[in-house]
Protein backbone atom coordinates (compact mmCIF):
# COMPACT_ATOMS: atom_id res chain seq x y z
CA UNK A 1 0.00 0.00 0.00
CA UNK A 2 1.32 3.10 -1.30
CA UNK A 3 1.95 6.12 1.24
CA UNK A 4 2.83 9.84 1.69
CA UNK A 5 5.95 10.42 -0.23
CA UNK A 6 7.77 12.41 2.59
CA UNK A 7 9.03 10.86 5.59
CA UNK A 8 6.58 12.55 8.21
CA UNK A 9 3.31 13.03 8.05
CA UNK A 10 0.54 13.78 10.09
CA UNK A 11 -3.00 11.63 10.10
CA UNK A 12 -4.61 14.27 8.22
CA UNK A 13 -1.87 14.32 5.16
CA UNK A 14 -2.52 10.13 5.10
CA UNK A 15 -6.39 10.94 5.24
CA UNK A 16 -5.97 13.51 2.20
CA UNK A 17 -3.78 11.01 0.63
CA UNK A 18 -6.94 8.13 0.32
CA UNK A 19 -5.41 6.01 3.25
CA UNK A 20 -8.12 5.39 5.89
CA UNK A 21 -7.65 5.46 9.72
CA UNK A 22 -8.36 1.03 9.22
CA UNK A 23 -5.30 1.42 7.16
CA UNK A 24 -3.41 2.87 9.41
CA UNK A 25 -4.06 0.53 11.55
CA UNK A 26 -2.99 -2.17 9.74
CA UNK A 27 0.26 -0.55 8.43
CA UNK A 28 1.47 0.11 12.42
CA UNK A 29 0.84 -3.90 12.69
CA UNK A 30 2.69 -4.85 9.58
CA UNK A 31 5.79 -2.39 10.59
CA UNK A 32 5.62 -0.51 7.15
CA UNK A 33 4.25 2.60 9.50
CA UNK A 34 5.65 4.04 13.17
CA UNK A 35 3.83 5.94 15.09
CA UNK A 36 6.15 8.88 15.99
CA UNK A 37 3.49 10.08 18.55
CA UNK A 38 0.22 10.66 18.59
CA UNK A 39 -1.10 12.08 15.38
CA UNK A 40 2.07 11.74 13.75
CA UNK A 41 3.57 8.85 11.36
CA UNK A 42 7.12 8.20 9.97
CA UNK A 43 7.37 5.51 7.37
CA UNK A 44 8.74 1.95 9.17
CA UNK A 45 11.49 1.46 6.47
CA UNK A 46 12.66 5.70 7.30
CA UNK A 47 12.05 4.65 11.29
CA UNK A 48 14.87 1.28 11.16
CA UNK A 49 17.02 3.06 9.19
CA UNK A 50 17.02 6.41 11.23
CA UNK A 51 20.14 7.49 13.85
CA UNK A 52 19.51 8.47 16.97
CA UNK A 53 20.08 12.46 15.79
CA UNK A 54 17.93 11.58 12.85
CA UNK A 55 14.74 10.39 15.27
CA UNK A 56 15.10 13.22 16.69
CA UNK A 57 14.92 15.57 14.01
CA UNK A 58 11.77 13.80 13.08
CA UNK A 59 10.41 14.38 16.22
CA UNK A 60 11.20 17.64 16.59
CA UNK A 61 10.06 18.54 13.09
CA UNK A 62 6.57 17.09 14.27
CA UNK A 63 6.35 19.56 17.12
CA UNK A 64 7.44 22.62 14.68
CA UNK A 65 4.39 21.02 12.69
CA UNK A 66 2.54 21.75 15.59
CA UNK A 67 3.88 24.91 17.38
CA UNK A 68 2.61 28.33 17.33
CA UNK A 69 4.18 30.53 15.73
CA UNK A 70 7.32 32.40 17.65
CA UNK A 71 8.41 28.66 19.69
CA UNK A 72 11.86 27.58 17.85
CA UNK A 73 13.89 24.46 18.40
CA UNK A 74 16.81 25.60 21.40
CA UNK A 75 19.32 23.68 23.76
CA UNK A 76 20.34 20.03 21.54
CA UNK A 77 17.78 20.12 19.38
CA UNK A 78 19.11 23.32 17.80
CA UNK A 79 22.45 21.79 17.93
CA UNK A 80 21.57 18.77 15.83
CA UNK A 81 19.51 21.40 13.30
CA UNK A 82 23.02 23.21 13.28
CA UNK A 83 24.81 20.19 12.86
CA UNK A 84 27.16 20.25 16.19
CA UNK A 85 28.65 17.19 17.46
CA UNK A 86 26.29 16.49 20.39
CA UNK A 87 28.60 14.30 22.63
CA UNK A 88 26.59 12.08 25.43
CA UNK A 89 23.71 14.99 25.02
CA UNK A 90 20.12 13.57 25.87
CA UNK A 91 17.85 12.71 23.03
CA UNK A 92 14.70 11.48 24.59
CA UNK A 93 12.90 15.21 24.30
CA UNK A 94 12.65 17.28 22.11
CA UNK A 95 13.94 21.18 23.49
CA UNK A 96 11.82 24.53 22.55
CA UNK A 97 11.93 27.58 23.95
CA UNK A 98 8.89 30.36 23.43
CA UNK A 99 10.77 33.42 24.11
CA UNK A 100 8.28 34.25 27.27
CA UNK A 101 9.64 34.56 30.54
CA UNK A 102 7.51 32.23 32.64
CA UNK A 103 8.11 28.36 34.11
CA UNK A 104 9.08 25.79 31.43
CA UNK A 105 6.65 23.32 30.60
CA UNK A 106 7.96 19.54 30.44
CA UNK A 107 5.92 16.81 28.54
CA UNK A 108 7.33 13.28 27.98
CA UNK A 109 8.99 14.30 24.82
CA UNK A 110 9.60 17.32 25.13
CA UNK A 111 10.37 20.60 26.77
CA UNK A 112 9.49 24.25 26.34
CA UNK A 113 11.85 26.03 28.08
CA UNK A 114 10.37 29.55 29.23
CA UNK A 115 13.35 31.92 28.55
CA UNK A 116 13.74 35.46 27.10
CA UNK A 117 14.61 34.96 23.67
CA UNK A 118 15.76 38.60 21.64
CA UNK A 119 14.99 38.96 18.32
CA UNK A 120 18.99 38.53 17.50
CA UNK A 121 18.60 35.25 19.43
CA UNK A 122 16.47 33.71 16.73
CA UNK A 123 17.22 32.46 13.12
CA UNK A 124 16.39 29.09 10.47
CA UNK A 125 18.25 26.85 9.51
CA UNK A 126 16.94 25.55 6.15
CA UNK A 127 14.04 26.78 7.07
CA UNK A 128 13.88 24.87 10.50
CA UNK A 129 13.54 27.73 13.13
CA UNK A 130 16.41 27.47 15.99
CA UNK A 131 18.19 29.83 18.28
CA UNK A 132 21.47 31.07 17.36
CA UNK A 133 24.72 28.78 17.18
CA UNK A 134 26.36 31.02 20.38
CA UNK A 135 22.52 31.41 22.32
CA UNK A 136 22.68 27.68 21.85
CA UNK A 137 25.82 26.74 23.20
CA UNK A 138 25.47 28.72 26.19
CA UNK A 139 21.69 27.66 27.14
CA UNK A 140 23.69 23.55 26.33
CA UNK A 141 26.13 24.86 28.77
CA UNK A 142 23.79 26.42 31.44
CA UNK A 143 22.04 22.79 31.47
CA UNK A 144 24.94 20.05 30.90
CA UNK A 145 28.04 19.04 32.32
CA UNK A 146 31.68 21.50 31.29
CA UNK A 147 33.02 18.47 29.12
CA UNK A 148 29.65 17.82 26.73
CA UNK A 149 29.28 21.31 26.83
CA UNK A 150 32.79 22.05 25.53
CA UNK A 151 32.81 19.67 22.91
CA UNK A 152 29.48 20.83 21.34
CA UNK A 153 31.25 24.06 21.67
CA UNK A 154 34.01 23.34 20.15
CA UNK A 155 32.40 22.15 17.28
CA UNK A 156 30.53 25.02 17.12
CA UNK A 157 33.51 27.06 16.71
CA UNK A 158 35.12 24.51 14.71
CA UNK A 159 32.49 24.84 11.65
CA UNK A 160 32.64 28.70 12.10
CA UNK A 161 28.69 29.11 12.97
CA UNK A 162 30.08 31.10 15.90
CA UNK A 163 32.87 33.00 17.41
CA UNK A 164 34.17 33.63 20.92
CA UNK A 165 32.61 37.56 20.52
CA UNK A 166 29.13 35.55 20.05
CA UNK A 167 29.63 33.38 23.00
CA UNK A 168 30.82 36.26 25.24
CA UNK A 169 27.59 38.28 24.53
CA UNK A 170 25.75 35.23 24.89
CA UNK A 171 26.93 34.72 28.60
CA UNK A 172 26.28 38.21 29.26
CA UNK A 173 22.69 37.80 28.12
CA UNK A 174 22.00 34.73 30.13
CA UNK A 175 23.67 36.30 33.32
CA UNK A 176 20.99 35.82 35.11
CA UNK A 177 20.07 32.63 34.49
CA UNK A 178 20.31 29.26 35.60
CA UNK A 179 23.43 27.49 35.78
CA UNK A 180 24.57 30.97 34.07
CA UNK A 181 28.68 29.88 36.23
CA UNK A 182 29.09 26.55 34.37
CA UNK A 183 28.12 28.26 31.53
CA UNK A 184 31.09 30.90 31.67
CA UNK A 185 33.44 27.93 32.63
CA UNK A 186 32.73 25.68 29.84
CA UNK A 187 32.84 28.67 27.24
CA UNK A 188 35.96 29.97 28.37
CA UNK A 189 37.22 26.44 27.91
CA UNK A 190 36.06 25.95 24.31
CA UNK A 191 38.43 25.68 21.07
CA UNK A 192 37.46 26.31 17.31
CA UNK A 193 41.28 24.19 17.26
CA UNK A 194 40.13 20.82 18.58
CA UNK A 195 38.64 18.72 15.70
CA UNK A 196 36.81 16.13 17.13
CA UNK A 197 34.97 15.15 20.24
CA UNK A 198 37.82 13.10 20.99
CA UNK A 199 40.64 15.79 20.87
CA UNK A 200 37.49 17.92 22.72
CA UNK A 201 37.77 15.37 25.55
CA UNK A 202 41.32 15.12 25.91
CA UNK A 203 41.87 18.57 26.28
CA UNK A 204 39.62 18.70 29.29
CA UNK A 205 41.02 15.63 30.49
CA UNK A 206 44.59 17.42 30.60
CA UNK A 207 42.76 20.45 32.47
CA UNK A 208 42.08 17.68 35.51
CA UNK A 209 45.94 16.30 35.25
CA UNK A 210 49.16 17.53 36.79
CA UNK A 211 50.20 17.68 32.74
CA UNK A 212 51.51 21.07 30.88
CA UNK A 213 49.10 23.05 28.55
CA UNK A 214 49.70 21.65 24.87
CA UNK A 215 50.02 23.36 21.94
CA UNK A 216 46.77 22.53 19.83
CA UNK A 217 46.69 21.32 15.96
CA UNK A 218 50.33 22.04 15.17
CA UNK A 219 52.17 21.80 11.84
CA UNK A 220 55.29 20.24 12.18
CA UNK A 221 58.14 20.40 8.99
CA UNK A 222 61.78 18.72 9.18
CA UNK A 223 65.08 20.60 8.82
CA UNK A 224 64.63 21.16 5.24
CA UNK A 225 61.62 22.71 5.48
CA UNK A 226 59.59 19.58 4.34
CA UNK A 227 55.87 19.52 5.66
CA UNK A 228 55.52 16.23 8.06
CA UNK A 229 52.47 16.23 9.39
CA UNK A 230 49.62 18.13 11.57
CA UNK A 231 49.92 16.85 15.31
CA UNK A 232 46.61 17.29 17.65
CA UNK A 233 48.90 18.17 20.85
CA UNK A 234 52.24 19.47 21.02
CA UNK A 235 54.05 19.53 24.47
CA UNK A 236 56.89 21.67 23.08
CA UNK A 237 59.17 22.03 25.98
CA UNK A 238 59.15 18.11 26.68
CA UNK A 239 59.70 17.45 23.04
CA UNK A 240 56.46 15.32 22.82
CA UNK A 241 53.73 14.49 20.79
CA UNK A 242 49.95 13.42 21.47
CA UNK A 243 47.59 11.95 19.31
CA UNK A 244 43.88 11.33 19.39
CA UNK A 245 43.03 7.97 17.57
CA UNK A 246 39.39 7.89 16.71
CA UNK A 247 37.53 4.55 15.63
CA UNK A 248 37.26 6.03 12.07
CA UNK A 249 40.92 7.13 11.73
CA UNK A 250 41.96 5.05 9.94
CA UNK A 251 38.97 3.39 7.67
CA UNK A 252 41.88 1.61 5.00
CA UNK A 253 45.06 -0.45 5.25
CA UNK A 254 46.39 3.01 2.70
CA UNK A 255 45.61 5.05 5.67
CA UNK A 256 47.05 3.26 8.34
CA UNK A 257 50.53 2.82 6.15
CA UNK A 258 50.87 6.94 5.68
CA UNK A 259 49.99 7.35 9.28
CA UNK A 260 52.82 5.18 10.27
CA UNK A 261 54.99 6.59 7.95
CA UNK A 262 54.11 10.11 9.39
CA UNK A 263 54.62 8.68 12.53
CA UNK A 264 58.20 7.47 12.06
CA UNK A 265 59.71 10.63 10.59
CA UNK A 266 58.23 12.41 13.57
CA UNK A 267 60.02 10.09 15.24
CA UNK A 268 63.13 10.26 13.17
CA UNK A 269 62.89 14.57 13.67
CA UNK A 270 63.34 13.08 17.62
CA UNK A 271 59.91 13.81 18.69
CA UNK A 272 58.51 11.34 21.32
CA UNK A 273 55.11 10.31 20.63
CA UNK A 274 52.31 9.28 22.76
CA UNK A 275 48.78 8.24 21.36
CA UNK A 276 45.59 7.14 23.15
CA UNK A 277 42.17 6.29 22.05
CA UNK A 278 38.69 6.13 23.63
CA UNK A 279 39.26 3.53 26.40
CA UNK A 280 42.32 5.22 27.06
CA UNK A 281 40.13 8.32 28.21
CA UNK A 282 38.38 6.31 30.54
CA UNK A 283 41.60 5.34 32.69
CA UNK A 284 43.18 8.89 33.41
CA UNK A 285 45.77 7.63 35.74
CA UNK A 286 47.20 5.24 32.91
CA UNK A 287 47.18 7.85 30.45
CA UNK A 288 49.40 9.93 32.65
CA UNK A 289 51.82 7.59 33.20
CA UNK A 290 52.09 7.01 29.56
CA UNK A 291 53.00 10.64 29.40
CA UNK A 292 54.85 10.86 32.47
CA UNK A 293 57.03 8.04 30.69
CA UNK A 294 57.39 10.32 27.16
CA UNK A 295 58.58 13.14 29.05
CA UNK A 296 61.47 11.35 31.15
CA UNK A 297 62.43 9.49 27.56
CA UNK A 298 62.03 13.04 25.86
CA UNK A 299 63.97 15.17 28.07
CA UNK A 300 67.18 12.64 27.77
CA UNK A 301 66.87 12.86 23.37
CA UNK A 302 68.51 16.45 21.88
CA UNK A 303 66.00 19.48 20.79
CA UNK A 304 63.92 17.58 17.34
CA UNK A 305 64.79 18.93 14.28
CA UNK A 306 62.86 21.66 12.27
CA UNK A 307 60.28 23.87 13.03
CA UNK A 308 56.44 24.29 13.57
CA UNK A 309 53.59 26.44 13.66
CA UNK A 310 50.17 27.02 13.86
CA UNK A 311 49.44 27.15 10.66
CA UNK A 312 50.37 25.75 7.19
CA UNK A 313 53.01 27.77 5.22
CA UNK A 314 53.82 28.28 2.03
CA UNK A 315 58.07 27.48 0.92
CA UNK A 316 58.45 31.06 0.93
CA UNK A 317 57.09 31.59 3.93
CA UNK A 318 59.30 29.24 6.08
CA UNK A 319 61.80 30.57 8.00
CA UNK A 320 65.31 29.51 7.02
CA UNK A 321 66.67 25.87 8.46
CA UNK A 322 69.90 25.33 9.38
Amino acid sequence: MDLPHTDLFTRADAIAFGLTDDDLRRLRRTGELSVLRPGFYVPGAVMQSASPTERHSLLARSYLLSAPTGEVLSHVSAAIAWGFDIWQLPLDKVHMTHGLDYASKRRPLRILHGTTLERTERTTINGVPVTTAARTIVDIARTSSVERAVCVGDSALRSGHTDSDALSTAVESARFRTGISAARRAVSLMSGRSESVGESRSRMLFETLPLPTPLLNQWVYDGAGRFVGRVDFLFWEFKVIGEFDGESKYDSKRVLLDEKYREDRLRDLGWVVVRWNWRDLDDPRALLRRFEQAFTRAAGLPTPAGWFGDQRLAADQLPSFG
